[in-house]
């Protein structure tokens, strides 16, 4: 079965309408492509449609796997499976998807993502060679543009532990002058991405023992839409003000509640 005959299967189980399947991740039209095979999708995208929806990520791999064992498509399987992995907090897992992401066809950026998602998850960033963190660097920003492209953006996101603190903060400074004035108006895409490099950025400041938090993250949070794909950003922004504010009962019911609502694994990597 292909990933867009999947996907119509489970919107139909669901009794969803295109537009209420893909609403928030993607537009409707370029859904409707995906379910006829038209158009590809991201691992990132599939991943939030899947989750957006409730639907079981392990039984969905296992109705598209044999599709795509042996076609470059494989790949876009094999991303989603890392990302799983780095959610369950699966180390064994994130190793093996690792390993056979480097030896595939996947883009440079996407080998780099996987290597860091693995340094992540196994608390090894401190031994991401000086050889690849200067590659990383390069391909960040090596253009003037790279807080408006989206997979530098991503990228950023997942490499914070190798930077310094003053260049961490220049960065963290480029995208919020960016993005502060007028980020209720942004895309949905760019507003997920910037809202995961936010909380991302109190989580590095966070195991540096640095609580000093800069306000205007907090500010870039509180213009999130209300909708349901942000609560997730929503509730770690209260998580990490109860951290700056040494509110260790408030810590404490939110690791509680994300334990209780399919996050367990998660909330135990929360820094205290």
């Amino acid at each position: 079965m292909t990933i867009g005959e999947a996907l119509k299967k489970e919107r139909k189980d669901l009794g969803l309408t295109q537009a209420e399947m893909a609403a928030g991740v993607i537009t409707t039209a370029h859904y409707s492509k995906i379910e006829r095979d038209k158009h590809d999708i991201s691992a990132y995208d599939l991943f939030e449609i899947l989750t957006k929806n409730n639907i079981n990520l392990v039984d969905f791999i296992k109705e598209i796997e044999d599709t795509y064992q042996s076609t470059p498509e494989n790949q876009i399987n094999l991303n989603l499976r890392l990302i799983h992995a780095f959610y369950q907090s699966d180390q064994k897992s994130v190793r093996i998807l690792n390993k056979e992401i480097q030896e595939s066809a996947a883009t440079k950026e996407e080998k780099l993502r996987a290597i860091l998602i693995e340094a992540n998850v196994t608390h090894t960033i401190d031994q991401i060679p000086g050889k690849l963190r200067k590659e990383i660097k390069r391909i960040l920003f090596e253009n003037d543009d790279w807080v408006d492209d989206k997979l530098t953006l991503r990228l950023f996101c997942n490499s914070m532990l190798i930077f310094s603190h003053n260049e961490l903060n220049f960065y963290i400074n480029e995208i919020i002058d960016k993005y502060s004035a007028h980020f209720d108006q942004e895309d949905f895409h760019h507003q997920k991405l910037i809202a995961s490099i936010c909380v991302n950025f109190l989580y590095v400041n966070c195991i540096n023992n640095n609580l000093d938090f800069d306000s205007r993250i907090f500010s870039l949070l509180d213009q999130l839409p209300e909708m349901p794909e942000f609560f997730f950003y929503k509730v770690l922004r209260n998580y990490y003000k109860a951290v700056a504010g040494k509110d260790t009962t408030k810590c404490q019911s939110i690791k509680s509640f994300l334990a209780q609502n399919g996050l367990p694994h998660f909330s135990d990597t929360l820094p205290k």
